[in-house]
C-alpha cells in the first residue's frame, strides 16, 4: 500500500517534531513563531499555540502528556495545558536564547539550557522557580536528559565533554571526556546503567553511569543523534553498539 498524507501544516520551516507519550498528540514548532498542536486519531484537528515572538526551536511533553514545553529564540520557555492549548507559565531568566530541554520523568523538574552560554537550570514544574543553576563545561550546553530514575542528569557541550550530574544536590558527579567534537545528543538506557553520546565527529560512545568508564565507540554513517534516540527504546541491546 502506497503511503497517504494525512495531515499538510503551513508551519514555515519546522525544527522541531514531538509525540505525546500516549501517541494521541504531535507538537511541531518551527519559524512559524506558532506551536501546532494535531489530534492524531483525526488529523485535521489543529490547533495553533501562540505567544512566543520569535522562532520555537525545541518542544517536549510531560512524562504524563499533559503539558507542554516550548523554547524559542526569544530567550522564553512556555509551558502550554495540553487540553486547553492555554499557557500555564512562562519561564525566563536566561541571558541568551533558550533550546533544548527535558522533563524529569516523575514530571516535576524542567531542566533547561542555552545555546550560547554554559549553564544549565533546574526549574519547579509546579511554580516556575528556579531550583539550581548547574555551570561547569566551558562552552555551550547543546543536550540534556534525565536518568530514568529522575535522580541524574547528562548535559553534552561544545567543549567535547559529557557531563553526570546528582540532581538532588546540584552537583557534577563525573565528567566523561573522550569525543574530539561537540556533543549533540545524549539518552539513558532504560534501566539507566548506561548513557550513550553522540558527537560531530559521527561517532556514538557507549559509557557506564556508575564508573563512567567508556564500554565502546561506534561510527556510524546514518548520524549520531539517530542512534541515541534509540538507546532509549527498550529493544536497544539489538543495536549492537
Amino acid at each position: 500500500m502506497a503511503p497517504k498524507c494525512l495531515c499538510t501544516l503551513r508551519a514555515g520551516a519546522v525544527l522541531t517534531v514531538v509525540c505525546s507519550p500516549d501517541g494521541r498528540r504531535l507538537a511541531v514548532g518551527g519559524t512559524a513563531r506558532v506551536v501546532h498542536l494535531v489530534e492524531t486519531e483525526r488529523w485535521t484537528d489543529v490547533r495553533s499555540l501562540k505567544g512566543h515572538t520569535i522562532w520555537v526551536g525545541r518542544v517536549a511533553f510531560s512524562p504524563d502528556g499533559a503539558l507542554l514545553a516550548s523554547v524559542s529564540r526569544d530567550s522564553t520557555t512556555k509551558l502550554w495545558d495540553v487540553a486547553t492549548a492555554t499557557v500555564v507559565r512562562t519561564l525566563d531568566g536566561h541571558p541568551l536564547p533558550v533550546f533544548p530541554v527535558a522533563f524529569s520523568p516523575d514530571g516535576t523538574l524542567l531542566a533547561s539550557e542555552s545555546e550560547l552560554h554554559d549553564t544549565l537550570r533546574l526549574c519547579d514544574v509546579a511554580t516556575g522557580k528556579v531550583l539550581r543553576t548547574l555551570t561547569g563545561h566551558d562552552a555551550p550546553v547543546s543536550c540534556v536528559a534525565f536518568s530514568p530514575d529522575s535522580e541524574l542528569l547528562a548535559s553534552g557541550a561544545w567543549d567535547n565533554i559529557v557531563k553526570l550530574w546528582y540532581v538532588a544536590a546540584g552537583a557534577a558527579i563525573r565528567t566523561l571526556a573522550g569525543h574530539s567534537d561537540w556533543v549533540r545528543c545524549i539518552a539513558f538506557s532504560p534501566d539507566g546503567t548506561l548513557l550513550a553520546s553522540g558527537s560531530g565527529e559521527s561517532t556514538i560512545k557507549l559509557w557506564d553511569v556508575t564508573t563512567g568508564v567508556e564500554l565502546r565507540t561506534s561510527g556510524r554513517s546514518c548520524g549520531s543523534s539517530h542512534l541515541c534516540g534509540l538507546l532509549s527504546r527498550r529493544d536497544a541491546p539489538c543495536l549492537g553498539i
